[in-house]
């Protein structure tokens, strides 16, 4: 009774007065936090929802087929991959003892720095991220290393097919070496500096789609319900108000990683489906794979055109995910069958009479190919690249072969390697931010946008290696004139030192005193203040100064001009990042 009280009271937002006789019992009830009770009341639904399902179904007739393919009924190895991912995002990465974990070091830069390329797939981001990536391997890499089988037909005619079909082998090393290395390729391949295990769970996800293709659309739609769950459970209730920049939600999509991901997992899954000789409907495998690729938004297609704007394709990227879709349901469900069959010969004797002899099959492993080169080529060719070695705006600080500064409209050091233009996008765009560099490990990037730090006020750059972690700290301060812009200073912090790297133009503020107006001018000492010419730095808290018969008095959140002779005061200017 007193928990359905409890239940009650939080649903309706209404006390309900304690029943007779059970007044200490409501007392120690509604001590209880509201955030448990919400916690207790989901973990009894889905107990409940379980226990429903499983007195309805066959539970043992479950256990049994995922015995005869997994040992203990268990993916071992799917597990064991999670525990690594945790592993490197807490011992490598620091992700768990900061907000922040230690990533831009970890990214796949080049291919002359290997260290990159060899982490950036088990590295993550972001707690969130890490957990996102997470469920998707528990989920798709369970029904792939359910494909895939711990138990074979034992073969011990060499050492090397003994070791191919042990149970423990294909559970623990083969399935995670598998995953490891198509890892360390994604990483190598993927356009961008890419961070993150998505690529493999979409090879997962590939694999899935050829042996159960409306599975795997069912298996999305699962992850995203393990995902509400986990955050449900993390979060039980939150309060939300609008507002707020930030990047659009596709830029921080790895698009190309993704697509070369599922494309990887396609490829193999025909491999396994060869050696099964197991055959699906083009029907369904086109079913699954366009809505797999839209509901993981592969058809997001983006451009970055410059400081914090982007470019999204839909019309290209939706087109690119049906024609997808019917390549691989070509090349899943293509036969060893010529496709022109008047003209092919049993034994072609040249290249031309060899090319009408292609099979269904041969094409479409062809079109894969060919797709997959589409995806990889421009990845390949920026990976090979090495960052520009121009002069950095303003005197960087300095940490460990790392540089560190602040610069406005700075000509992107990575991306304008490739000076290429068309279709009205261009490789040579500028950026604004904290920017980071490293000659030595082809490093170069935006750590911090300059609309995040002035949103923000202030943020952390984690930098680090193998073995050792450091950070600088940007901070941003300003003043807002009213009714005009903002001027503002820019200074990194790093071991006890401080040094500002930029400043800002003046701003005017737009009132009229007496027939003057205040201006305020950041400078790489602090701030002044100007009035009919005459200037002078910023008084300090609750001090003032006299220009142009004008007293300026500095209030703390605001800058006050009061008149000397009217006493009239005007806010002329308030604090700001």
């Amino acid at each position: 009774m007193v928990a359905v009280l409890s239940l009650v009271e939080l649903l309706s937002g209404s006390s309900v007065p304690p029943l007779v006789g059970i007044s200490s019992l409501a007392d120690a009830a509604a001590a209880v936090s509201p955030v448990l009770l919400q916690q207790l009341f989901l973990a009894l639904g889905v107990v409940v929802s379980l226990a429903i399902v499983a007195s309805l179904g066959r539970p043992a007739a479950w256990y049994r087929e995922l015995t005869d393919r997994l040992v203990g009924g268990v993916p071992w190895g799917t597990l064991l991959i999670m525990a690594g991912l945790a592993a490197v995002y807490a011992g490598l990465q620091d992700g768990f003892g900061d907000p922040a974990p230690i990533a831009l070091p970890f990214r796949s830069w080049s291919y002359l720095d290997p260290l990159g390329i060899a982490i950036a797939s088990f590295a993550h981001a972001s707690t969130s991220h890490l957990v996102g990536n997470l469920i998707g391997t528990l989920v798709f890499g369970s029904i792939a290393e359910f494909i895939w089988g711990h138990k074979q037909r034992r073969d011990t005619t060499t050492r090397g097919r003994a070791l191919w079909t042990h149970p423990g082998v294909r559970a623990v090393v083969i399935f995670p070496a598998a995953a490891a290395l198509v890892g360390v390729f994604g990483a190598a391949i993927a356009l961008g500096q890419i961070i993150g295990f998505s690529t493999v769970v979409f090879a997962f996800a590939g694999f899935v789609l050829v042996r159960y293709p409306l599975g795997a659309v069912i298996a999305s739609v699962g992850q995203g319900v393990v995902s509400r769950l986990f955050t449900a459970f993390q979060l039980p209730q939150s309060v939300s108000a609008g507002g707020g920049g930030g990047l659009p939600w596709f830029a921080s999509v790895a698009v190309q990683a993704h697509a070369v991901g599922l494309l990887v997992g396609v490829l193999l899954g025909l491999a396994y489906r060869r050696q099964t000789d197991s055959s699906h409907s083009a029907t369904r495998i086109w079913i699954g794979v366009l809505l797999f690729g839209m509901a993981r938004s592969l058809w997001a297609v983006y451009w970055y055109r410059g400081p914090e704007r982007f470019v999204l394709y839909r019309a290209v990227g939706v087109a690119l995910v049906f024609l997808l879709a019917a390549v691989v349901a070509y090349a899943v469900a293509a036969r060893e069958e010529p496709v022109f069959p008047d003209y092919a010969v049993t034994n072609p004797q040249s290249i031309l009479t060899d090319m009408t002899t292609i099979t269904h099959r041969q094409l479409a492993l062809l079109l894969l190919i060919t797709v997959s080169s589409f995806l990889v080529s421009p990845a390949i060719a920026a990976n090979a690249t090495t960052v520009a070695d121009a002069d950095l705006p303003g005197e960087p600080v300095e940490v460990r072969g790392y540089e560190l500064t602040y610069g406005e409209n700075v000509t992107n050091g990575r991306i304008a390697v490739f000076d290429v233009s068309g279709f009205g996008e261009t490789t040579r765009v500028n950026t604004s931010g904290v920017i980071v560099r490293n000659t030595d490990r082809e490093i170069w990037s935006t750590a911090v946008s300059a609309g995040d730090l002035a949103d923000s006020g202030a943020s952390t750059v984690r930098l680090g290696g193998l073995g050792w972690q450091d950070s600088v700290t940007a901070t941003r301060t300003g003043w807002a004139a009213v009714g005009g812009d903002t001027t503002y200073r820019v200074s990194l912090s790093h071991d006890n030192t401080t040094r500002t790297l930029y400043h800002s133009s003046a701003a005017e503020a737009e009132p009229i005193i007496a027939g003057q107006r205040v201006r305020l001018n950041a400078t790489a000492t602090g701030f002044a203040v100007g009035v009919n010419g005459s200037t002078a730095p910023l008084p300090s808290l609750n001090e003032s100064v006299s220009l142009g018969g004008l007293r300026l008095h500095n209030q703390g959140a605001r800058l006050v001009a009061v008149h000397n002779r009217s006493r009239t005061a005007v806010r002329v200017a308030n604090r700001a990042n």
